[in-house]
């Protein structure tokens, strides 16, 4: 969509209720519909009127799960000259959680347990979160054995941890109630139940911890925050004063208190326009609560549906519904009545033996579309989940017709990224002290990652070049000095235009050694400035890279804000740091993380939940991989458990196998209701006898599409 369209598209009368609908009086209305029938536009041009009208800005709350939709209304502010500053908000919950507990913290943080409600909170990110748990459960791991018959990596432990926490707070029981519901619901081997426990006490001990210290994770934020400010009379009269109308976009998509207190506004304030997606909810795993926005929407005075389609939208919701019908699944059907499935749009001819020809034929199609005038960026490929082997493979067949790829990445740890691990090794490069270690062995960088360091750093290396010159720069402590001594083939194979910045290079971080050590993110902004944003190096003129260097600087500042104490050593909070990242933990989500519109001239390439969360919508769309089980499974989570952390599971309700197989099918149905919808033109499906491991696959995905499409062919 490009910019500001949301202000200069032609409305529907529905949309034009939805826009003058009542400004007092305690009026509200609930706006239901499939994605696409324009609900977030009628929103952005409520809010767009109600300015224009001489409202006060600073009376509006907009609520929306995740920070990406809230684009679409700071645009609409921004063309409007609306003040960005005591203007309208613009907010997750978790934000306005934060911002609540930051400025109210004398009147909560005795009540709440702190141990030094004079001092300010500290509040933490996701990665200064799992380093302070890690302090916590590692001695247990190395002293008792917690969790030793778990072979899953540190970063995962960690994360699912963590995870018990934030769905206590976000679904508003105890955290001490966490071993209760687990234990409750698990009917397989009893050694499963000593694993409850254990990450119940490390939670309890995290918390015990972040309370002794004044740290504030997701978790204990949300807490404060609902648990004692909401019911705390200063503050309530505070919100109630300042907030007169309320915006609530993809109800579905948010967590049970934020639903609460969404209901507790509905008591009072003076308007309310809330927005639900049909067969929505595709956050269950972050804590959304589909169930629960439907019960509050029915607290709503008027309900109205938007149901505006594209003709071939509602063609592919007709053949998703057969789809789901097949696979078993119980949801109501999502086409408008009548529409026959012969009429589906869809082009199943993507079934090859060999996954790799699979993505040949898909680029085949990319390329027959971009041919025919298709924008590369109205494709998009999507896929249960994208290995960097998948995301290589589409890059590498997209390439011989010159389509360049855009990737949606969901959190991924920060090492994950190339070009942060090469910067991480630089930082290491400059403190050759440094003694890292991983799993209880010291680590002593290789010539593979001081090659990838000078690939990021350095323009025009290749893996093999850089190789070559890692192998004659590097001998286990600082870089050698080439410029001179090097001979001369070296620089005929590596290149002659990189001798002068290797050069430049190896003498700055020469000099920084000489001097006192420096905070990492004022290190690596010199850095930048210096040299790598300069012509030769790799930051000239690439956006992109930049990018995630502006990720790892503003995580650097931010752990060092969160860890940095009075009296600690500088030194030692930056190699933990590195070592941290360097292990794999999940990184927070940073605003640099947030995607630009995707290129024109790029095909997207992302899992099925990046596309669906981020609300994209595409020309086309291509079905990846459907003969893969991933469509079907969860993630394997043996530390908690999304259903039974949640309103909706009753505490001690067994969770069987049969639940598991009724959350896949509905899950699944709602995946694929959620992409049809958000298909304008075309449906491609591709699959392949064997996959990527070269074993024979035929998941239940693929033979419910097969049985359709046979179906559609028979009645054709």
């Amino acid at each position: 969509m490009a910019p500001f369209d949301d202000l200069a598209q032609e409305l529907t009368p529905e949309q034009r209720r939805v826009v003058s609908f009542a400004r007092e009086g305690g009026a509200s209305l609930l706006v239901r519909g499939l994605p696409g029938t324009g609900k977030t536009t009628a929103l952005v041009r409520r809010l767009a009127a109600m300015v224009s009208e001489g409202r006060r800005p600073y009376e509006i709350l907009v609520l929306v799960p995740q920070r990406a939709p809230g684009d679409r209304f700071e645009r609409a502010l921004s063309v409007l000259q609306a003040p960005t500053r005591g203007g309208a908000e613009i907010v997750t919950f978790y934000s306005l959680s934060r911002r609540g507990v930051a400025l109210f913290w004398p009147l909560v943080a005795a009540q709440a347990g702190f141990a030094h409600p004079e001092r300010e909170p500290v509040f933490l990110t996701l990665e200064t979160a799992q380093y302070y748990m890690w302090r916590i459960v590692e001695p247990l791991i190395r002293e008792q054995g917690y969790f030793n018959d778990l072979a899953i990596p540190r970063g995962r432990l960690l994360s699912q941890l963590i995870d018990n926490l934030n769905k206590s707070a976000l679904v508003g029981f105890d955290h001490t109630d966490i071993y209760a519901r687990l234990r409750g619901a698990w009917v397989g081997a009893q050694d499963r139940l000593h694993r409850f426990w254990q990450a119940q006490d490390c939670a309890t001990r995290f918390r015990a911890f972040c309370l002794e210290h004044n740290l504030l994770d997701f978790s204990l934020t949300t807490e404060v925050y609902c648990r004692y400010l909401l019911a705390n009379l200063v503050y309530r009269r505070y919100v109630q004063a300042r907030y007169r109308h309320l915006i609530v976009d993809n109800l579905e998509e948010n967590v049970p208190v934020a639903q609460d207190f969404i209901a507790w506004m509905l008591t009072w304030c003076q308007s309310a326009v809330l927005a639900l997606d049909e067969r929505g909810g595709h956050r269950i795993f972050l804590g959304a609560d589909a169930e629960g926005a439907l019960e509050v929407g029915q607290r709503c005075q008027e309900t109205l549906s938007l149901s505006r389609l594209l003709k071939p939208t509602e063609h592919l919701l007709a053949f998703v519904d057969a789809v789901n019908a097949n696979i078993g699944a119980r949801a109501a059907p999502a086409a408008p009545q009548g529409e026959a499935h012969r009429a589906t749009v869809v082009s199943g001819g993507g079934e090859t033996r060999y996954w790799i020809s699979m993505l040949r034929w898909v680029a085949e199609q990319v390329a027959a579309l971009v041919a025919q005038g298709t924008a590369p960026g109205e494709i998009a490929l999507i896929a249960p989940y994208v290995s960097d082997v998948m995301r290589f493979a589409v890059e590498e067949e997209l390439a011989r017709y010159d389509i360049p790829v855009h990737l949606l990445r969901p959190a991924t740890p920060l090492r994950d990224d190339p070009i942060v691990r090469g910067l991480l090794i630089l930082l290491c490069l400059a403190h050759p002290h440094w003694a890292l270690e991983f799993g209880g062995e010291p680590y002593a960088l290789s010539e593979e990652d001081v090659a990838l360091a000078l690939k990021v750093a350095l323009a025009g290396l290749d893996p093999l070049r850089a190789r070559y010159l890692a192998l004659e720069a590097w001998r286990g402590e600082g870089l050698l000095p080439l410029a001179d001594s090097a001979p001369a083939r070296l620089w005929e194979r590596v290149g002659f235009q990189v001798r002068e910045p290797y050069e430049t290079l190896r003498s700055w971080l020469e000099t920084y050694r000489q001097g006192p050590p420096e905070p990492l993110d004022i290190l690596l902004s010199r850095l930048f400035g210096d040299l790598l944003s300069r012509p030769g190096f790799g930051f000239y003129q690439q956006p992109e890279a930049a990018r995630a260097y502006g990720r790892l600087v503003e995580s650097t500042r931010k752990f060092r804000e969160a860890v940095m104490s009075d009296g600690e050593d500088p030194t030692r909070v930056a190699r933990e740091y590195v070592q941290l990242v360097l292990r794999g933990v999940a990184s927070a989500e940073y605003l640099l993380d947030w995607p630009r519109p995707p290129r024109p001239d790029a095909v997207i390439l992302g899992p099925a939940y990046a596309y669906i969360t981020r609300d994209m919508r595409s020309e086309y769309q291509f079905w990846l991989d459907l003969g893969s089980d991933g469509w079907l499974n969860r993630p394997n989570q043996p530390l908690t458990h999304p259903y039974v952390l949640s309103r909706r599971w009753p505490i001690g309700r067994p969770w069987r196998d049969v639940e598991e197989e009724e959350a896949r099918r509905e899950t699944l149905a709602r995946v694929l209701t959620g992409l049809a919808a958000r298909c304008n033109r075309g449906l491609y499906l591709a699959f392949s006898e064997l996959g990527l491991d070269g074993a024979e696959q035929r998941g239940r995905l693929q033979m419910a599409i097969v049985t359709v499409l046979a179906r559609i062919k028979r009645y054709a």
